[in-house]
Formats: structure tokens, sequence, C-alpha cells
């Protein structure tokens, strides 16, 4: 049974192996018997914050996203999402409460934390609408002027200590008050207004993808030159990927073609995309679109040959199982036999293969660049 939380003395032990890279953080939740997403938030002193230094500070993303910086598009997105979910229907000075929390309860975003260092609805509410850095440290609280916990209006919120906030509270039990009351005088707004994101979800969300993408390309060497991709994620063939339209694992160079083109990936759903580039340093990682060009599977092949990148043998993925060098024994052991010839069916069992996939090994009608007899004669 997964343990539920970890001593300092194997906080401690966590922190130094991962940061010295000995060990990854699944090897050492495995190790200790914690869950994954426990060491990840060790890690980013999102816990045992004593030991980081930063107990009683809030802790944000840093504007990281997946080891790269935060976009602004991103940035704005996120902004969009958290206040799509504060009702702001009731003007400049009424409540806006957060929506989905429990009655009079403070609201709570989780995306709130990374953003601003805090989770509480309000707090990101304050923080974002003054284009603050990070939500204010502990030692400072936010008092609601409308004595409504859900409310997220940032003329409703007004800084100052503990002692003040309980005096409000005081103040309403006193007087037989509850639940949201006018604001007399709310908070003045900065002089360009407050800081609210807007906009439709879907379209920020895509401009977002596209400006990642665009920070995931190194294309640092110019209209002509290729544009290798920079980021971790790769398919197994050499292309990067990330998520584009839905989608979870689009290669790369797709999406800067139909970025390029002001498509659609659907639009161009049963074509291939195409590498035309001279150089074959970045040819399956090239992401400029002007070495692009949409085409059948037959021209894909085809092109591949022409420019010697086709994978046969070992290099095909399909093929790396067995080596060029295996295939050049059995064919020697077969033809050239030193006593008694081996059969078919012995050699396709000792090394694992489909023994109509050795006869053609043998014959020379497939894997003949990887050399040897496939005849008697030879």
């Amino acid at each position: 049974m997964t343990r539920r939380s970890l001593s300092d003395a194997e906080a401690r032990w966590a922190l130094q192996m991962v940061r010295s890279g000995k060990m990854t953080q699944k090897q050492v939740a495995a190790m200790l018997g914690a869950t994954l997403s426990r060491i990840n938030q060790l890690v980013n002193r999102r816990t045992f914050k004593h030991l980081h230094g930063t107990a009683g500070t809030r802790t944000s993303d840093g504007g990281k996203r997946y080891g790269l910086d935060e976009t602004p598009e991103r940035r704005l997105w996120r902004e969009a999402k958290f206040w799509a979910r504060v009702d702001r229907s009731g003007g400049p000075n009424g409540c806006w409460p957060w929506i989905g929390g429990k009655p009079n309860h403070y609201g709570q975003t989780a995306a709130g934390q990374g953003m601003t260092g805090s989770s509480g609805a309000h707090v990101v509410a304050f923080t974002l609408a003054r284009e603050l850095p990070k939500a204010p440290d502990r030692g400072l609280v936010l008092r609601h002027l409308c004595d409504y916990k859900p409310c997220c209006n940032p003329a409703h919120l007004k800084p100052g200590t503990v002692g003040e906030n309980l005096a409000d509270r005081w103040e309403a039990h006193r007087e037989g008050r509850s639940g949201a009351r006018d604001v007399a005088e709310p908070v003045a707004a900065p002089p360009g207004g407050w800081n609210i994101a807007v906009g439709d979800l879907d379209e920020l969300d895509h401009l977002a993808r596209v400006s990642e993408f665009h920070a995931r390309v190194d294309s640092s060497g110019g209209p002509d030159a290729c544009w290798p991709w920079i980021a971790r994620s790769r398919h197994r063939f050499g292309y990067g990927f990330m998520r584009f339209e839905g989608q979870n694992t689009v290669p790369a160079h797709r999406i800067a073609y139909v970025v390029a083109h002001q498509l659609t990936l659907a639009e161009i759903r049963h074509q291939v995309i195409m590498h035309k580039c001279t150089d074959n340093t970045h040819r399956n990682n090239c992401n400029n679109p002007a070495h692009l060009l949409a085409g059948t599977q037959a021209e894909n092949i085809a092109d591949k040959k022409t420019h010697g990148t086709m994978p046969y043998g070992e290099r095909h993925h399909m093929g790396q199982r067995y080596a060029d060098s295996l295939i050049v024994e059995l064919r020697e052991r077969y033809w050239h036999p030193k006593g008694e010839r081996p059969t078919i069916t012995a050699l396709a069992t000792e090394v694992g293969a489909p023994i109509g996939v050795v006869s053609q090994w043998l014959k020379g009608a497939s894997r003949p660049q990887a050399g040897g007899p496939t005849g008697p004669e030879q």
C-alpha cells in the first residue's frame, strides 16, 4: 500500500536524489512507496516548504510550463479561463461570485496555484486584476468589504491584517448580518482599470498552441535553413510532437504545415507531409514550412528513396529485432553449411522468427541489402 506522507529525512533524500540526477521522480516514488504526484509536489516546492526555505510565502510555477517559458498567449488563455468561472453579471460595483463553489465559502482553483501561488479564487482575482507577479504573502489577508466569501470583485477586496479581518467578522456577527451587503466605498481601480482577461476560450487556446509550437522550434537559422524541434517530446521516428486541435501527439511538421497554410488537421487527414530539405541533418526533424510539401504516401516513399532516407533492414523499425549480421550468418549456414545443412524450420525456431520470413531472408526476397549468399552458387 502506498504511504500517505514522508518524513523530513525522506523528503531531503528525495530532493537530493532528484536534483543530483541520480534518480528520476518515478524511481524515488517507487523506492519510498509514495505516489509520483507527492514526489512531484515536493520537487516543485508545493510541500515541505520549510525544507525549501519558502514557508509562509507564495510559490507559483514561475511562468514555466513543461520546462519552457510560458508564452504570453498561453498566459492570456489561463487568465481568461479563470475569469470565465467568475459571474460578473452584477456590474462593476456588484458582487462577482465564484461559479461552482460552495454557498458562502471561498472559491478554490488549482489553476490559480500555478499562476499566482494561491488556490483561493478571491486571492487569484485580486492578483490578476492588479497584474501582480504573485499573490500577497500569507501575513497579509484580503478583507471582503461585501462580507461575501465567494466574491471575486477586486473592488470589494481590500488588503488588511488578520486583526482587521476578524474585526469585520465580529461586526457582522454583532449586527446580525449574513450574506452579501452593498459596498458604499468600493476600492478604486488603478488608472488603467482592472486587468480582466476575456475572449473565446477555444480561439485563445488555439493561438496559445500556435505560440507554443513556435517556441519549441529553432528558427534562428533564417527562412532557408532547417528549423529543428528543440522540445523533449519526440516520436521514435525522430519527429517532434505536441497537443494540437484536440489531438495529443500531432507530429510537429504537420502542425508547421497547417499553421503556415491556415488549414486544419482535418483538411490534410488523408495526406502526408513530405520533407524537401536538401540537408539530411535535420530532415525528419525540420519544421520549416518552406521545406514541407503535401503529397501521397506513394510520393513520400519515392521521395525517401531519392534522398536515401528510406529505412531498410535493421534501420527499419520492424527490422530492428533482427540485425543484418544475423541474416548474413543464417544465409552462410544454410547455403554454405559445414556439415549437414540445417532446415529452415530449425533456423526459424532458433532465432524466433516465422518460417516464411526466414525463407524469404535466405532467398534474398527480403532484406537483400543485408548481404551474404542468397543461393548455392553465391
